[in-house]
């Protein structure tokens, strides 16, 4: 009787504790983080921008089958590859739109001239060759927009979403060469215990069944039916308070792990390689990066991958811009109340990005 008793008093206080976090939750800093957008661009009712790989994988099947000519443009693809500030704008109003909607804008052909913007947050090189061996396959690209970001080269391999993004012929067109062979070894062990998990969950009737739970309670419940909203908030918090404890700042310097920015860095030469052998252009460029703070980057290790891009854009004949102070300093915004955003910027960034290379993309026309 007295467990029963102490693990009804345990479901009380749980209850009352979320019901004044709920309410007394750090509303200044989640409106700022709610004030994030990642609009989902469309022309004639027709996306044209992903940032999550099912719908990434979705997008290009709908433009698998182009557009018929149009007076004197013949359908191309301008594949724009990036991480989150392609798809992000930081402090959203009424308006605004992603990079992609602007550059299309002022394209001719507009219809049929289609600037497809794939993008995942924290998009690292050897993702972003996948996308592109896999997209280039599918679609008439004539051109690949590269953004290069230096903080993006901390990352490693293939996340898990990827798991049957590939099929038969996109394997092997990743797998012809040594590079894409590492890649996707390195992520099939992790594919395969995706799977299992996934067939094992479908097995039964337990979907359902939790459905209909989640369903009932969310009816009965405000709590119950805001919780991924609550979950959301939790690990907000968790996540100010880890950088509270560590006196981490959006600014504090990153330094490279050498192991994962080799592997990152041979992704990138071998979509250059790709790109030059089928006869598509590329222009890469160094993402913006606000410079009114301190940029959360060791100076010396920038300045030495900003030289060597540019060695490998002239080895393979791409462009090379550099962009990181394109976006002035009063169109960034904060991630909170006290923690600035060096990596994502407002609705008119995305428009001064456009412009910036709107040139450079006409002038292969």
């Amino acid at each position: 009787m007295r467990s029963v008793l102490t693990l009804l008093a345990g479901l009380v206080i749980a209850a009352v504790a979320l019901h004044f976090y709920a309410r007394h939750a750090d509303v200044e800093n989640f409106a700022l983080a709610r004030s994030f957008h990642a609009p989902l661009e469309k022309w004639n009712g027709v996306d044209f921008t992903a940032y999550l790989v099912k719908d990434i994988k979705a997008v290009i099947s709908r433009h698998e089958p182009g557009y018929p000519p149009a007076a004197d443009c013949q359908p191309s693809t301008l594949l724009w590859l990036g991480n989150s500030q392609l798809h992000l704008i930081n402090q959203f109003r009424e308006g605004d739109h992603i990079a992609p909607y602007w550059l299309r804008q002022e394209l001719s052909c507009p219809d049929v001239t289609v600037p497809l913007g794939l993008s995942l947050a924290n998009a690292n090189l050897q993702e972003q060759y996948v996308l592109a061996t896999y997209a280039a396959s599918r679609l008439p690209v004539r051109l690949f927009l590269l953004e290069l970001c230096f903080d993006d080269l901390r990352e490693d391999g293939l996340r898990a979403d990827f798991a049957g993004f590939l099929d038969p012929e996109g394997r092997k067109r990743v797998t012809a060469n040594s590079v894409g062979r590492e890649i996707i070894s390195a992520a099939q062990s992790g594919w395969h215990e995706r799977d299992a998990a996934d067939v094992d969950r479908g097995a039964g009737a337990q979907t359902s069944i939790e459905d209909r739970l989640n369903a009932t309670l969310s009816g009965l419940w405000p709590l119950w039916q805001g919780r991924a909203q609550q979950r959301g908030q939790v690990l907000l918090d968790l996540y100010f308070l880890r950088n509270a404890v560590l006196s981490i700042q959006s600014t504090t310097v990153r330094t490279m792990i050498p192991a994962r920015y080799a592997r990152n860095m041979g992704a990138l030469e071998q979509l250059l390689a790709d790109a030059r052998r089928d006869g598509v252009r590329v222009i890469a460029y160094i993402a913006p990066l606000r410079q009114d703070v301190s940029m959360p980057y060791d100076p010396d290790q920038y300045r030495a991958w900003k030289d060597t891009v540019s060695v490998l854009a002239a080895r393979y004949g791409a462009q090379l811009l550099n962009l990181e102070a394109a976006v002035p300093a009063q169109f960034w915004g904060s991630y909170t109340a006290d923690d600035i955003d060096f990596m994502h910027f407002r609705g008119e960034g995305h428009k001064i990005l456009a412009k910036a290379l709107l040139p450079y993309v006409q002038e292969g026309r």
